[in-house]
């Protein structure tokens, strides 16, 4: 056998290290394939910023806090600026030229990782950041470049690092303070791509986006916002939410939570009870605390409506998307129909880099296995409401044909045969809408609602099956009406729709009695 060689160790140089460009590529594009993300990474970093300026004592709470998104159209240019702690002038060149290298690493905010700050690079021009901090008598421009970063990316030199891109793209500039806050940051993005329906500057899209994702308040119509604020409130920056104005909006934007969810322009459903659960973590501490909405299930929640599905917040910002917890539910058509959030509390359970999943692990397992209980009551309820529509929908088909089969005997174009058949017909509908009222799912209200149809329904069949023909064969020859009799029977035998063959014998009728 022989013997493995000992080496000398030698140390590395710092110029052994090579960070190739295409990092750059990957944290400014192939991180955030929906373009409205960045929106979200911005926000992050503003909601951060404001709670150090309020720990600071540069603000006297967060809802002193705003963070301003302004959309100009004809110039193509979107700047996002908050009025939290800021970039001192000293920190700014380093801040904004690392990657990788976040401050927030350890403590509780929002971001870590220090990438989102490029994640508009890839969309955009130009990507400018200007900030200052309290005390600072200049405010400081970092200005990136996209389409010099597009061309030395594209070129074919496998050479070129990372630094040197940045020299090559990255301006440095001391701007005039005085059009500027005294603490402040922003980013402003310079000609973003037309993409889709120009998402980078659709007002509805980005509010529509912002209202799901970020830690906006809820609206002051939703009758279980407040409930929900008071359960999030003790939790720290889960239970936080910060005003944010698109284009100096009068109001901040609202998370879409409504008082009732709207399938179509017919039909809606009412939200009608909270629910809040608590998830313990492995070694006994809260792992997450979340709620839920019940509603009168009535399928699946449309997307347009921005709230269907178990979602997961951190921070109070979401990870993810609405079918992110699909696999606590016993079948995957019930998430859609679902209306909740989970609020992750365990530092352990940590958003991936591009925040759309968690990563793996077993404080995330054991989130899951806790969940699977709410996603069986999310189906008990779905199952349970379905069967309530059938049964309803029973009774009111029921009431239907009743109606349909007095009109006919109302007419008193069909014989006493016939007749008795319409009334042993409506006899067993009438039964089969007692049962229904029955159905022990039903509520006492519910039932009482069903029973006062069935009470008005009943007294309409004794009213009008006492008589079973009026007066529309005396003008005929009595030798035919029995002809006719069996004629219109056979009509309404034949006839698929009840309401046209009474339609068609009525013109019968009417022609008649003017022969």
């Amino acid at each position: 056998m022989m013997e493995a060689k000992n080496l000398d160790a030698e140390t590395l140089n710092e110029n052994d290290v090579f960070v190739g460009k295409d990092v750059l590529e990957l944290l400014s594009s192939s991180m955030y394939v929906n373009p409205l993300s960045i929106f979200r990474e911005y926000v992050q970093n503003a909601t951060d910023a404001i709670d150090d300026a309020v720990a600071a004592g540069l603000l006297p709470s967060i809802k002193a806090g705003c963070v301003e998104i302004n959309l100009d159209h004809i110039d193509r240019r979107v700047v996002i600026r908050d009025n939290g702690v800021g970039v001192s002038n000293a920190d700014f060149p380093t801040r904004m030229l690392s990657f990788g290298a976040s401050t927030k690493r350890g403590t509780d905010a929002r971001g870590f990782r220090g990438v989102g700050r490029l994640s508009a690079l890839g969309y955009v021009q130009q990507l400018v950041f200007r900030s200052r901090a309290h005390g600072d008598t200049k405010v400081l421009e970092a200005s990136w470049d996209g389409r010099v970063v597009k061309r030395l990316l594209a070129a074919p030199d496998g050479k070129s690092d990372l630094r040197s891109i940045v020299k090559e793209a990255v301006t440095l500039k001391r701007l005039d303070p005085d059009e500027y806050p005294t603490h402040f940051f922003e980013v402003e993005l310079i000609k973003p791509r037309r993409i889709a329906n120009d998402r980078l500057l659709n007002e509805t899209e980005i509010g529509a986006y912002i209202g799901q994702v970020c830690p906006c308040p809820f609206s002051p119509e939703f009758e279980f916002g407040q409930e929900i604020t008071q359960l999030l409130e003790p939790l720290g920056r889960a239970g936080k939410s910060y005003n944010i104005h698109i284009n100096a909006a009068e109001e901040p934007v609202y998370r879409p939570y409504r008082n009732k969810v709207d399938y179509s322009d017919t039909k809606s459903a009412a939200l009608h009870s909270l629910k809040s659960f608590q998830i313990e973590s492995i070694d006994g501490g809260v792992a997450a605390v979340g709620w839920l909405i019940h509603h009168d299930y009535q399928g699946a929640i449309p997307v347009s409506q921005g709230v269907r599905g178990l979602r997961a917040r951190v921070g109070n910002i979401q990870v993810g998307h609405d079918r992110l917890f699909l696999e606590v539910f016993p079948e995957d058509r019930f998430c859609s129909w679902t209306i909740g959030e989970v609020h992750v509390l365990d530092g352990r359970v940590v958003p991936n880099g591009r925040r759309d999943e968690f990563e793996s692990n077993a404080h995330l397992d054991n989130i899951i296995a806790h969940l699977r209980p709410v996603g069986a009551e999310v189906a008990r309820e779905c199952r349970t409401s379905s069967q309530k529509r059938n049964r309803l929908k029973t009774f009111e088909l029921a009431a239907d044909k009743i109606y349909e089969k007095l009109e006919v005997l109302k007419q008193g174009a069909v014989s006493q045969r016939y007749a008795k058949s319409i009334k042993e017909e409506i006899g067993a509908l009438l039964s089969e809408m007692r049962k229904a009222t029955e159905f022990d799912l039903f509520d006492d209200e519910d039932r009482g609602v069903l029973r006062s149809q069935l009470r008005k329904i009943e007294n309409a069949v004794d009213a009008h099956t006492t008589k079973i023909e009026g007066d529309i064969f005396d003008n005929l020859p009595k030798n035919k009406r029995s002809t006719y009799k069996e004629v219109f029977d056979l009509i309404y035998d034949c006839s698929a729709n009840q309401v046209a063959a009474k339609s068609l014998i009525d013109r019968m009728l009417d022609r008649l009695s003017r022969s």
